[in-house]
């Protein structure tokens, strides 16, 4: 199996108003941000450098995991409207006008989470997962929250690489008539984990949809995707 390195990141000095340097990550101390600060976005430029992390993840993949990958057209992003999805993984995207590729891959193994990622103009790298996992690097941007790439692309990194080992979970539960939380959870290498719930509608055909899947794993956990070595089938993702 081979191991991911991740590609070096961009080293940069920031300034702020006063023209200092600071670091984004340790920028408020322990009296938090301003107020102000979370209506302002300076620098996203600092998060392009998760597109080659995104890459490189992609190739790691690609070498080590057995399955299929899909590439969208530039005309699934172009033609796509949230009522007529142009490509199935599209199903559930709101504006894509602001996705610069996006990538399917899908495991042969059966009960194994399938992994969307896209490139995003803002820039940054959003993440599709299993039945019902979005996430979004950065989740925000804004000053107030103070995210650093590093941080970014750690999160990035544990949460495909976490898919992919097989250490994700995820459950729907009754939140009410109307409603239900949906929750996933992963661990990580280090022993640690993380877990978040949102609460989503209960009718939605999505959410209806992903109960019934879940259902079929054991205990929601999804499988391991087959290394290619491992696999009885043939092929690279």
């Amino acid at each position: 199996m081979t191991t991911y390195v991740r590609p070096p990141l961009p080293r940069e000095v920031f300034l702020d108003d006063a023209g200092r340097p600071f670091t984004y990550g340790d920028r408020w101390g322990d009296d938090g941000p301003p107020e102000d600060a979370y209506s302002v976005v300076t620098h996203p430029e600092r998060f392009a450098a998760l597109h080659p992390v995104a890459d490189t993840l992609l190739v790691h993949l690609a070498a080590t995991y057995a399955g299929d990958v899909a590439e969208l057209s530039p005309a699934d992003l172009t033609t796509h409207t949230p009522a007529a999805p142009a490509h199935p993984a599209l199903a559930g995207w709101g504006d894509v006008e602001r996705l610069l590729r996006v990538v399917v891959l899908r495991p042969h193994r059966a009960g194994a989470a399938p992994i969307s990622i896209a490139w995003t103009d803002y820039p940054g790298v959003e993440v599709r997962a299993g039945a019902l996992v979005r996430r979004s690097f950065p989740s925000c941007g804004c000053d107030a929250c103070d995210d650093s790439v590093e941080s970014m692309a750690d999160d990035l990194e544990a949460l495909v690489l976490g898919v992919a080992a097989g250490r994700a979970r995820e459950w729907v539960r009754s939140a009410g008539p109307l409603s239900c939380w949906v929750g996933f959870s992963t661990d990580h290498d280090d022993g640690e984990w993380e877990s978040g719930e949102t609460r989503h509608d209960r009718r939605d055909p999505q959410v209806r949809a992903a109960r019934a899947l879940l259902r079929s794993l054991p205990h929601g956990r999804w499988q391991p995707w087959t290394a290619v070595g491992d696999a009885a089938v043939g092929g690279h993702l």
